[in-house]
Protein backbone atom coordinates (compact mmCIF):
# COMPACT_ATOMS: atom_id res chain seq x y z
CA UNK A 1 0.00 0.00 0.00
CA UNK A 2 2.82 2.32 0.67
CA UNK A 3 4.88 1.52 -2.30
CA UNK A 4 1.34 2.34 -4.03
CA UNK A 5 0.22 5.39 -2.66
CA UNK A 6 4.14 6.69 -3.61
CA UNK A 7 3.35 5.41 -6.99
CA UNK A 8 0.30 7.46 -7.51
CA UNK A 9 2.21 10.70 -5.28
CA UNK A 10 5.28 10.48 -7.80
CA UNK A 11 2.77 10.15 -10.86
CA UNK A 12 0.51 13.02 -9.22
CA UNK A 13 4.05 15.09 -8.72
CA UNK A 14 5.35 14.53 -12.54
CA UNK A 15 1.59 15.38 -13.72
CA UNK A 16 1.42 18.47 -11.92
CA UNK A 17 4.65 19.21 -12.93
CA UNK A 18 4.07 18.50 -16.70
CA UNK A 19 0.71 20.84 -16.51
CA UNK A 20 3.04 23.69 -14.98
CA UNK A 21 5.78 23.18 -17.84
CA UNK A 22 2.70 23.38 -20.74
CA UNK A 23 0.79 26.59 -18.13
CA UNK A 24 4.69 28.12 -18.23
CA UNK A 25 5.40 27.71 -22.00
CA UNK A 26 1.59 29.14 -22.77
CA UNK A 27 2.43 32.10 -20.63
CA UNK A 28 5.48 32.35 -22.54
CA UNK A 29 4.22 32.89 -26.13
CA UNK A 30 1.62 34.72 -24.36
CA UNK A 31 4.41 37.63 -23.46
CA UNK A 32 6.18 37.06 -26.73
CA UNK A 33 3.40 37.86 -28.86
CA UNK A 34 2.41 40.43 -27.08
CA UNK A 35 5.35 42.15 -26.56
CA UNK A 36 5.43 41.54 -30.97
CA UNK A 37 2.55 43.54 -31.30
CA UNK A 38 3.30 46.62 -30.09
CA UNK A 39 6.64 46.57 -31.71
CA UNK A 40 5.30 45.85 -35.24
CA UNK A 41 2.32 48.41 -34.63
CA UNK A 42 5.30 50.93 -33.50
CA UNK A 43 7.55 49.86 -36.49
CA UNK A 44 4.55 50.35 -38.84
CA UNK A 45 3.74 53.79 -37.35
CA UNK A 46 6.94 55.10 -37.73
CA UNK A 47 6.98 54.08 -41.41
CA UNK A 48 3.66 56.00 -41.88
CA UNK A 49 5.16 58.85 -39.95
CA UNK A 50 8.11 58.76 -42.61
CA UNK A 51 5.48 58.63 -46.05
CA UNK A 52 3.48 61.76 -44.21
CA UNK A 53 6.63 63.69 -43.61
CA UNK A 54 7.43 62.85 -47.59
CA UNK A 55 3.86 64.14 -48.52
CA UNK A 56 4.21 67.27 -46.51
CA UNK A 57 7.56 68.11 -47.60
CA UNK A 58 6.33 67.39 -51.36
CA UNK A 59 3.64 69.66 -51.02
CA UNK A 60 5.24 72.67 -48.85
CA UNK A 61 8.40 72.88 -51.91
CA UNK A 62 5.03 72.94 -54.38
CA UNK A 63 3.31 75.77 -52.19
CA UNK A 64 6.63 77.58 -51.95
CA UNK A 65 7.41 77.36 -55.49
CA UNK A 66 3.92 78.57 -56.51
CA UNK A 67 4.49 82.16 -54.16
CA UNK A 68 8.02 82.52 -56.69
CA UNK A 69 6.53 81.41 -60.14
CA UNK A 70 3.20 83.76 -59.93
CA UNK A 71 5.66 86.77 -60.77
CA UNK A 72 7.95 85.27 -63.28
CA UNK A 73 5.73 82.77 -66.00
CA UNK A 74 4.49 85.17 -68.89
CA UNK A 75 0.59 86.25 -69.13
CA UNK A 76 -0.74 85.28 -72.39
CA UNK A 77 -2.15 82.67 -72.32
CA UNK A 78 -1.21 79.01 -74.69
CA UNK A 79 -3.75 78.10 -77.39
CA UNK A 80 -5.49 75.48 -76.19
CA UNK A 81 -8.29 73.22 -78.60
CA UNK A 82 -10.97 72.92 -75.22
CA UNK A 83 -10.67 76.39 -74.90
CA UNK A 84 -11.45 77.15 -78.70
CA UNK A 85 -14.26 74.79 -78.25
CA UNK A 86 -16.10 75.65 -74.87
CA UNK A 87 -15.86 79.05 -73.40
CA UNK A 88 -14.16 79.07 -70.00
CA UNK A 89 -16.50 78.59 -67.40
CA UNK A 90 -15.12 80.14 -63.87
CA UNK A 91 -17.77 78.52 -61.64
CA UNK A 92 -16.54 75.23 -62.81
CA UNK A 93 -13.48 75.37 -60.74
CA UNK A 94 -15.37 75.41 -57.78
CA UNK A 95 -16.80 71.85 -58.63
CA UNK A 96 -13.67 70.86 -59.50
CA UNK A 97 -12.47 71.66 -55.25
CA UNK A 98 -15.38 69.92 -54.61
CA UNK A 99 -15.38 67.03 -56.28
CA UNK A 100 -11.97 66.53 -55.31
CA UNK A 101 -12.76 66.87 -51.58
CA UNK A 102 -15.31 64.41 -52.17
CA UNK A 103 -13.28 61.88 -53.58
CA UNK A 104 -10.54 62.48 -51.04
CA UNK A 105 -13.40 62.25 -48.38
CA UNK A 106 -14.65 58.58 -50.02
CA UNK A 107 -10.65 57.41 -50.38
CA UNK A 108 -10.21 58.29 -46.77
CA UNK A 109 -13.29 56.58 -45.50
CA UNK A 110 -12.19 52.99 -47.26
CA UNK A 111 -8.33 53.71 -45.68
CA UNK A 112 -10.16 53.84 -42.27
CA UNK A 113 -12.61 51.07 -42.36
CA UNK A 114 -9.82 48.74 -44.08
CA UNK A 115 -8.29 45.53 -41.60
CA UNK A 116 -4.97 46.94 -42.90
CA UNK A 117 -5.45 50.61 -42.31
CA UNK A 118 -2.24 51.44 -41.50
CA UNK A 119 -0.50 50.11 -44.79
CA UNK A 120 -2.86 51.34 -47.14
CA UNK A 121 -2.71 54.69 -45.31
CA UNK A 122 0.87 54.73 -45.65
CA UNK A 123 0.54 54.00 -49.67
CA UNK A 124 -1.70 56.85 -50.29
CA UNK A 125 0.88 59.21 -48.43
CA UNK A 126 3.87 57.67 -49.85
CA UNK A 127 2.31 58.18 -53.54
CA UNK A 128 0.97 61.40 -53.12
CA UNK A 129 4.35 62.57 -51.93
CA UNK A 130 5.94 60.83 -54.98
CA UNK A 131 3.58 62.83 -57.52
CA UNK A 132 3.56 66.09 -55.78
CA UNK A 133 7.48 65.23 -55.78
CA UNK A 134 7.71 65.30 -59.40
CA UNK A 135 5.45 67.56 -59.43
CA UNK A 136 8.09 70.76 -57.75
CA UNK A 137 10.92 69.31 -59.96
CA UNK A 138 8.50 70.40 -63.21
CA UNK A 139 6.77 73.44 -61.56
CA UNK A 140 10.75 74.64 -60.79
CA UNK A 141 11.90 74.02 -64.74
CA UNK A 142 9.43 75.34 -67.41
CA UNK A 143 7.11 78.48 -66.41
CA UNK A 144 4.04 78.19 -68.18
CA UNK A 145 1.16 81.37 -68.51
CA UNK A 146 -1.99 81.48 -66.40
CA UNK A 147 -4.98 79.82 -68.83
CA UNK A 148 -7.35 82.12 -68.15
CA UNK A 149 -8.82 84.30 -70.35
CA UNK A 150 -9.87 87.06 -68.23
CA UNK A 151 -6.52 86.84 -65.93
CA UNK A 152 -6.10 89.82 -64.73
CA UNK A 153 -9.46 89.47 -62.90
CA UNK A 154 -8.87 86.01 -61.64
CA UNK A 155 -4.70 86.41 -61.12
CA UNK A 156 -3.01 88.44 -58.05
CA UNK A 157 -1.14 91.45 -59.73
CA UNK A 158 2.57 90.41 -59.85
CA UNK A 159 5.06 92.87 -57.85
CA UNK A 160 8.55 93.66 -58.10
CA UNK A 161 11.15 91.70 -56.10
CA UNK A 162 11.99 94.43 -53.30
CA UNK A 163 13.28 94.76 -49.72
CA UNK A 164 9.94 93.74 -49.22
CA UNK A 165 9.59 90.65 -51.32
CA UNK A 166 10.05 88.11 -48.48
CA UNK A 167 7.56 89.08 -46.97
CA UNK A 168 5.40 88.95 -49.60
CA UNK A 169 6.48 84.82 -49.83
CA UNK A 170 5.91 84.50 -46.32
CA UNK A 171 2.59 85.46 -46.56
CA UNK A 172 1.71 83.76 -49.49
CA UNK A 173 2.81 80.27 -48.52
CA UNK A 174 0.88 80.69 -44.97
CA UNK A 175 -2.16 81.62 -46.82
CA UNK A 176 -1.64 78.41 -49.09
CA UNK A 177 -0.79 76.06 -46.10
CA UNK A 178 -3.81 77.12 -44.33
CA UNK A 179 -5.82 76.90 -47.49
CA UNK A 180 -4.40 73.17 -48.50
CA UNK A 181 -3.89 74.55 -52.06
CA UNK A 182 -8.30 75.03 -52.02
CA UNK A 183 -8.22 78.65 -53.82
CA UNK A 184 -12.24 78.60 -55.11
CA UNK A 185 -13.35 80.45 -52.23
CA UNK A 186 -10.39 83.28 -52.58
CA UNK A 187 -11.51 86.52 -54.93
CA UNK A 188 -7.68 86.36 -56.80
CA UNK A 189 -5.27 83.55 -56.59
CA UNK A 190 -1.79 83.12 -57.36
CA UNK A 191 -0.98 81.76 -61.02
CA UNK A 192 1.13 79.45 -62.56
CA UNK A 193 1.15 76.10 -61.00
CA UNK A 194 -0.35 74.49 -64.09
CA UNK A 195 1.84 71.28 -65.17
CA UNK A 196 0.84 69.45 -63.99
CA UNK A 197 -2.36 69.51 -62.25
CA UNK A 198 -2.29 68.78 -58.71
CA UNK A 199 -6.24 68.35 -58.16
CA UNK A 200 -6.05 65.63 -61.12
CA UNK A 201 -3.28 64.21 -58.63
CA UNK A 202 -5.51 63.98 -55.63
CA UNK A 203 -8.89 62.67 -57.97
CA UNK A 204 -6.59 60.13 -59.57
CA UNK A 205 -5.16 58.80 -55.95
CA UNK A 206 -8.27 58.34 -54.55
CA UNK A 207 -10.23 56.98 -57.12
CA UNK A 208 -8.06 54.00 -57.88
CA UNK A 209 -7.54 53.45 -53.93
CA UNK A 210 -11.12 52.95 -53.97
CA UNK A 211 -10.56 50.46 -56.70
CA UNK A 212 -8.08 49.20 -55.03
CA UNK A 213 -8.90 48.50 -51.60
CA UNK A 214 -12.53 48.16 -51.48
CA UNK A 215 -14.38 44.98 -50.87
CA UNK A 216 -14.95 43.44 -54.39
CA UNK A 217 -18.88 43.42 -54.24
CA UNK A 218 -19.11 47.06 -53.10
CA UNK A 219 -19.18 48.04 -57.09
CA UNK A 220 -21.90 50.82 -56.28
CA UNK A 221 -19.14 52.89 -55.10
CA UNK A 222 -16.70 52.72 -57.26
CA UNK A 223 -20.05 54.45 -59.72
CA UNK A 224 -20.35 56.89 -57.57
CA UNK A 225 -16.06 57.80 -57.79
CA UNK A 226 -15.64 57.12 -61.22
CA UNK A 227 -18.04 60.30 -61.99
CA UNK A 228 -16.34 62.24 -59.40
CA UNK A 229 -13.25 61.45 -60.90
CA UNK A 230 -13.83 62.18 -64.32
CA UNK A 231 -16.44 65.46 -64.23
CA UNK A 232 -13.92 66.80 -61.61
CA UNK A 233 -10.86 66.39 -63.75
CA UNK A 234 -13.31 68.06 -67.09
CA UNK A 235 -13.97 70.79 -64.44
CA UNK A 236 -10.98 71.62 -64.19
CA UNK A 237 -10.18 72.50 -67.63
CA UNK A 238 -13.50 73.85 -68.62
CA UNK A 239 -13.13 76.34 -65.59
CA UNK A 240 -10.06 77.54 -67.10
CA UNK A 241 -7.56 76.64 -64.28
CA UNK A 242 -5.27 73.85 -66.44
CA UNK A 243 -4.64 73.32 -69.83
CA UNK A 244 -6.20 70.00 -71.39
CA UNK A 245 -2.82 68.78 -71.07
CA UNK A 246 -2.00 69.66 -67.44
CA UNK A 247 -4.64 67.18 -66.49
CA UNK A 248 -3.74 64.38 -69.14
CA UNK A 249 -0.16 64.24 -68.08
CA UNK A 250 -1.16 64.21 -64.21
CA UNK A 251 -3.74 61.51 -65.08
CA UNK A 252 -1.46 59.27 -66.81
CA UNK A 253 1.86 59.64 -64.68
CA UNK A 254 -0.45 58.78 -61.59
CA UNK A 255 -2.39 56.06 -63.03
CA UNK A 256 1.36 54.58 -64.07
CA UNK A 257 2.96 55.20 -60.87
CA UNK A 258 -0.20 53.51 -58.59
CA UNK A 259 -0.31 50.50 -60.61
CA UNK A 260 3.77 49.89 -60.66
CA UNK A 261 3.36 50.71 -57.32
CA UNK A 262 1.27 48.04 -56.20
CA UNK A 263 2.16 45.57 -59.13
CA UNK A 264 5.90 45.47 -57.70
CA UNK A 265 5.67 45.16 -54.09
CA UNK A 266 2.44 42.47 -54.43
CA UNK A 267 5.76 39.77 -55.52
CA UNK A 268 6.51 37.48 -53.22
CA UNK A 269 9.43 39.56 -51.38
CA UNK A 270 12.42 37.60 -52.71
CA UNK A 271 11.43 38.43 -56.45
CA UNK A 272 11.43 41.73 -55.93
CA UNK A 273 14.61 43.34 -56.61
CA UNK A 274 15.04 41.22 -59.76
CA UNK A 275 11.44 42.37 -61.28
CA UNK A 276 12.03 44.91 -64.29
CA UNK A 277 9.88 47.87 -62.01
CA UNK A 278 12.72 47.63 -59.66
CA UNK A 279 15.13 49.55 -62.18
CA UNK A 280 12.36 52.46 -61.66
CA UNK A 281 13.87 55.59 -59.22
CA UNK A 282 11.41 55.42 -56.51
CA UNK A 283 11.56 51.31 -56.31
CA UNK A 284 14.42 51.89 -53.60
CA UNK A 285 12.70 54.94 -51.40
CA UNK A 286 9.99 52.42 -51.40
CA UNK A 287 11.61 49.46 -51.19
CA UNK A 288 11.91 50.32 -46.76
CA UNK A 289 8.40 51.07 -46.52
CA UNK A 290 7.12 47.55 -47.83
CA UNK A 291 10.06 45.40 -45.95
CA UNK A 292 7.68 44.22 -42.80
CA UNK A 293 4.10 44.31 -45.76
CA UNK A 294 3.15 40.45 -45.95
CA UNK A 295 3.49 39.23 -49.44
CA UNK A 296 0.59 39.29 -52.09
CA UNK A 297 -2.42 41.56 -52.93
CA UNK A 298 -4.01 42.91 -49.60
CA UNK A 299 -7.45 41.16 -48.19
CA UNK A 300 -10.22 43.43 -48.64
CA UNK A 301 -11.43 43.22 -45.31
CA UNK A 302 -13.45 46.00 -43.55
CA UNK A 303 -12.93 46.82 -39.28
CA UNK A 304 -14.36 49.44 -37.07
CA UNK A 305 -10.89 51.02 -36.17
CA UNK A 306 -12.58 52.23 -32.58
CA UNK A 307 -12.02 50.27 -29.74
CA UNK A 308 -16.03 50.62 -29.13
CA UNK A 309 -19.29 50.04 -29.44
CA UNK A 310 -19.87 46.48 -29.87
CA UNK A 311 -22.45 46.94 -31.72
CA UNK A 312 -21.04 48.69 -34.69
CA UNK A 313 -18.21 46.19 -34.58
CA UNK A 314 -20.13 43.28 -35.38
CA UNK A 315 -22.71 45.71 -37.94
CA UNK A 316 -19.17 46.88 -39.76
CA UNK A 317 -18.37 42.92 -39.45
CA UNK A 318 -21.66 41.67 -41.40
CA UNK A 319 -20.89 44.10 -43.87
CA UNK A 320 -17.33 43.14 -44.66
CA UNK A 321 -18.28 39.73 -44.99
CA UNK A 322 -21.30 40.14 -47.57
CA UNK A 323 -19.41 41.98 -49.91
CA UNK A 324 -16.76 39.50 -50.27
Amino acid sequence: MIFLSQIIEKRTYRGWCDTCDTMMITAMHKQQHSAQIPLTWQKEALKTFAAFVCLLISAFLNFFLLTVIHDIVPREPLPDLVFMLIPQQRWAWVVGDIFSTLNAVLGFTCVLLHKKRLIVFRRVLLLGGIMYGLRAVVLGLTFLPPSFQNRDEICLPQVNRTAMYATEITTRFVTYVVTLGLTSGQDKILCGDLMFSGHTVVLTIMYFTLLQYTPRRLVYLRYIAAPLTYIGIAALVISGGHYTMDVLIAYWLTSHIFYAYHQVFAMPRVERTKAPLSHLWWFWLCYWFESDVPDGVLRNEWEWPLPGPVCVHHFVQRISDKLQ
